[in-house]
């Protein structure tokens, strides 16, 4: 960023205010900040610069003085304030507070400590090689990191935002593959790391690490062998809750693992009971020699120890020996030279097996337990039988025992690492389960291991070079990145697409349906599963966005069956209608942020629940809802509002919002309607309109502006939403045989108090004349005073009754004065919406189209069905190509040259002749509502 890119001062606003939108085609200079003009909300944390040139604001901001200002993040918005309100910004305080894209947080990082030590202080003060600590996703506490660049950033397409200002790129000391660069950054090289273990954040993400490990260099060990890793952290109070008994083992011993290959040799790092186990076993964090573990010193979301990476493990106490007596040989193991004692032991190791197995299975089925313990990478070494393990006379593997004398040797294996959490197999058993019928693409699964991991299932196969290709092999995407984690390739072929570091693949017979979201009674869960399929989806309560789809491959995992949310028992008018509101845009979702009122419904905060974590958010993070979730929000409605039968009558979506938003949410109306000095409000507004037999085949801009102009209704404010009933009545009843929905609404010519221009000289209109519509066709047939006067002499329109436009004062005085001073081609500002969704019915049954990024997608949620009578829905979203095409000015043409309905592409087809909601949203207004 160029210091010259913006004004020399800069604001940072510390409360919230009101302000105004700058009309286009105006110079600034002539504007004043007229109270009749429609207020915009600026919240706290914008950035301001002087709205008039470079002038200096600060003498007349501290006299009290007013002066305009113009925030930095949105194209004209302006803003008139005192000195109270803003607080001055250094040129380096205002690009570090730049590309933080919250104005909430820009706020909490500029108003952090006293100035001197403060957060925005010590982002000025921060330099390359400094160590901080990164709040990373996907990790309850910060991680370690060393700036590596400060400074902006390339600007890596048409897409890229905030990308001006100052960032910093970090490499993870502790936390490889688990970046996203390798700092690199719109082709240009800014900084090296390894792969993945780089990341690009800005201040608000970043706190100096107050201690002497600056990790300079990232290596992993030094010439004399001293440990460049920080000392073992303070463990969380969970995991001190209970004394340690006296052991034989302290940290920094040298111990020894015994595993399938061989023995292995590390260092003790931490000792104690892991936060969730269920038996109150001593596990020891060890730092093998040899890339033997699997991550580095951390469990779930608690940090034990620090490790390289992939030399960590965790291993109960029970699993390991001191070094000093693996070495020592004075230890052992029996001889087993004949046969009866060969029996002997084989008894009693099965007599050992299914005693540890009956406490195992108290906790879990014997099937649903999983072995996970980390395969070593290092070479098969031949161990020699002079010194025994302790701990075990003899152990057990799938080949059975053997005699460990001068020409045999005995298998030594290791303990499982839990004599719970791990799966005990006795000699014979060889055969693996099978795996569980119910599991299919989707399924939410849970891998049992120490710890137990999750996931769902995005991919069911077999592997390239599989031994036994009758084994299914399941893809997971993990819910947090795990060590060995892929982008959901294998062997470089591409299986799914995932996030780095989440794709996982494992034996299907080793997944089981996710425990934490099966807590329901067995009867309930079959009902369920006969009723709505096995595919569940649990509820989510972390916030979710809408999913993205820019690209081909993110925009392939929202098609295809089992998307969107499950039709039953005549849902159709709720699902097409949620589906709607809430995929792909944000514009409703201030419903589940208000708080709970006092003249509120005592269950508004569960339909809250209920709408949110049950059906939005797995929506959009799971694409898909399974029909039971939507039946939970079903059976409030019908108790909550006085729209009876929702349960499983059919309804109109009319219903569904009345329900919905006015009764029991009793969200702020998106329309403010102005009918003389008459103000109402409503959710959704119903074209109503006199019978015009030469709109053949109408637009909704064209019956937007008719409605109105008929109705003398205005839009006393521009809203952020605009929900178009069509005019129809009933499921049958059209008034129009086919309507081309809009891609874009200029709202402008029913905006109360909107300058507009005449359609004959396009000077500043003065009156429009409903009576000229039929005539010009155009807009709602506005004219300046001359041409007024002038049109109407006509013989046809003498006895119009033109209707004069209340403009704003300011607006014309401006305007006057700039044709006085010579100005030509004075562009009015057009208030335009965007059309995002369009709900249609079909003999009873509504179905939706919605824009998904720059594509559209149809969403039918009874489009197939399993089982017949007595099965379930399947729903489905498909791409539908070329929509925009026909529904612009050349596809109507087109539309029009086809009399007959079925001579149109299916899905033009019902969406030109069964419209029956259309969804628009303004994205600028959307910003400060």
């Amino acid at each position: 960023m160029r210091d010259g890119d913006f004004d020399e001062q800069f604001y940072i606003l510390l409360c919230n205010t009101k302000g105004k939108r700058r009309e286009r085609g105006i110079p600034r200079a002539y504007l004043s900040f007229g109270e009749k003009s429609t207020p915009i909300n600026v919240i706290a944390g914008t950035l301001l610069v002087p709205s008039r040139g470079k002038q200096d604001l600060s003498k007349s901001l501290t006299h009290g003085q007013k002066f305009l200002l113009k925030s930095v993040e949105s194209e004209g918005v302006e803003v008139e304030c005192q000195a109270p309100d803003l607080k001055r910004l250094s040129l380096e305080e205002f690009k570090l507070l730049l590309p933080i894209p919250s104005c909430q947080d820009k706020l909490n990082v500029f108003l952090d400590g006293d100035g001197r030590n403060g957060w925005l202080k010590e982002g000025v003060e921060l330099q390359i090689e400094d160590a901080v600590k990164v709040k990373l996703k996907g990790h309850s506490e910060d991680v370690l990191g060393v700036i590596r660049y400060k400074g902006p950033l390339p600007k890596e397409s048409d897409f890229s935002v905030n990308f001006k200002g100052t960032h910093f790129g970090v490499e993870l000391l502790y936390n490889p593959g688990e970046g996203t660069t390798d700092g690199k950054r719109g082709g240009v090289q800014l900084f090296e790391c390894p792969a993945d273990s780089g990341i690009f954040v800005t201040l608000n993400k970043i706190r100096r690490k107050n201690s002497a490990v600056t990790m300079a260099t990232a290596g992993y060990g030094s010439a004399q062998g001293a440990s460049l890793y920080p000392p073992t952290p303070p463990m969380q109070r969970s995991l001190k809750s209970a004394p340690i008994p006296e052991c034989s083992l302290k940290i920094n011993d040298r111990v020894v693992w015994i595993s399938d290959t061989g023995p292995e040799h590390g260092v003790v790092k931490w000792i104690g009971y892991l936060p969730d186990s269920r038996r109150k076993e001593i596990t020891v964090g060890v730092e093998f020699d040899y890339p033997v573990g699997s991550g580095t010193g951390k469990y779930k979301d608690t940090r034990l120890f620090y490790a390289k990476q992939n030399h960590a493990s965790l291993v109960p106490i029970l699993g390991l020996m001191k070094k000093e007596e693996f070495d020592s040989p004075a230890h052992v193991p029996p001889n087993i030279n004949d046969t009866a004692d060969l029996e002997a032991a084989e008894q009693q190791s099965l007599l050992d097996y299914h005693r540890k197995q009956h406490l195992v299975e108290q906790v879990f089925p014997a099937d649903e337990i999983v072995r996970n313990m980390p395969t070593p990478h290092t070479p098969q070494r031949t161990m020699q039988c002079d010194s025994p393990n302790p701990l075990y006379q003899f152990t057990h593997s799938d080949r059975g025992i053997q005699n460990c004398g001068s020409s045999q040797s005995i298998s030594r294996l290791p303990e499982p690492a839990s004599s719970v959490d791990w799966p005990l197999k006795p000699p014979s058993m060889t055969e693996k389960p099978d795996p569980d019928p119910d599991l299919v693409v989707g399924s939410l699964v849970e891998v049992l291991g120490n710890p137990t991991v999750y996931g769902v299932i995005r991919w069911i196969g077999t592997v390239p070079d599989q031994k036994d290709p009758q084994k299914k092999i399941a893809g997971l995407e993990m819910e947090e990145e795990i060590s060995a984690g892929t982008d959901g390739t294998f062997k470089n072929i591409r299986l799914f697409q995932c996030p780095m570091g989440r794709a996982f693949f494992v034996p299907l017979y080793k997944c089981r349906k996710d425990k934490r979201f099966v807590e329901q009674q067995r009867a309930s869960e079959m009902t369920d599963s006969l009723t709505f399929g096995s595919l569940e989806t649990p509820d989510i309560k972390d916030e979710v966005a809408p999913p993205s789809a820019l690209d081909d491959v993110s925009f392939s995992k929202l098609c295809g069956k089992y998307r969107g949310i499950q039709g039953h028992h005549n849902s159709c008018y709720l699902d097409a209608t949620l589906f709607a509101m809430f995929y792909f845009t944000t514009v409703f979702d201030s419903i589940f942020y208000r708080p709970r009122k006092e003249d509120d419904l005592p269950e508004y905060e569960e339909v809250q629940r209920v709408l949110k974590e049950g059906i939005v958010n797995p929506l959009r993070k799971n694409y898909y809802v399974r029909a039971d979730k939507v039946m939970k929000l079903r059976s409030l409605l019908d108790k909550l509002s006085s729209v009876r039968g929702l349960l499983s009558e059919e309804k109109d979506p009319e219903e569904f919002l009345n329900s919905l938003l006015s009764q029991i949410m009793q969200a702020d109306p998106f329309l403010k309607l102005r009918s003389g000095s008459d103000l109402s409000e409503s959710y959704y507004y119903q074209l109503f309109m006199e019978q015009d037999d030469n709109l053949k085949l109408p637009t909704t801009q064209q019956l937007f502006e008719l409605s109105f102009l008929q109705s003398d209704i205005k839009l006393a404010e521009a809203p952020s939403c605009l929900i178009l009933q069509m005019p129809r009545f009933g499921k049958s009843y059209k008034m129009f045989k086919r309507i081309v929905p809009s891609l874009e609404l200029d709202i402008t010519d029913v905006l109360e108090n909107a300058p507009r221009d005449c359609v004959i000289c396009g000077d500043i209109a003065a009156f429009e004349c409903k009576d000229c519509y039929k005539l010009h066709n155009t807009n709602l047939n506005t004219f300046c005073e001359t041409c007024n006067h002038t049109n109407h002499k006509h013989c046809s329109r003498v006895n119009h009754k033109p209707k004069r436009i209340k403009v704003n004062e300011d607006f014309k005085n401006n305007y006057a004065r700039l044709q006085q001073e010579g100005h030509e081609a004075i562009e009015m500002p057009r208030q335009k919406m965007e059309l995002f969704a369009i709900v249609c019915i079909e003999t009873s049954h509504y179905v939706s189209f919605v824009k998904a990024g720059n594509r559209w997608v149809f969403f039918d949620s009874m489009a197939d069905r399993k089982g017949g009578e007595i099965g379930y829905n399947i729903p489905e979203v498909v791409e539908v190509r070329d929509l925009p095409k026909w529904l612009s000015q050349g596809g109507k043409k087109d539309i029009d040259s086809l009399h007959d309905d079925k001579d149109l592409p299916e899905p033009i087809r019902r969406l030109v002749c069964d419209a029956y909601m259309c969804i628009y949203q303004s994205p600028d207004i959307m910003r400060f509502k």
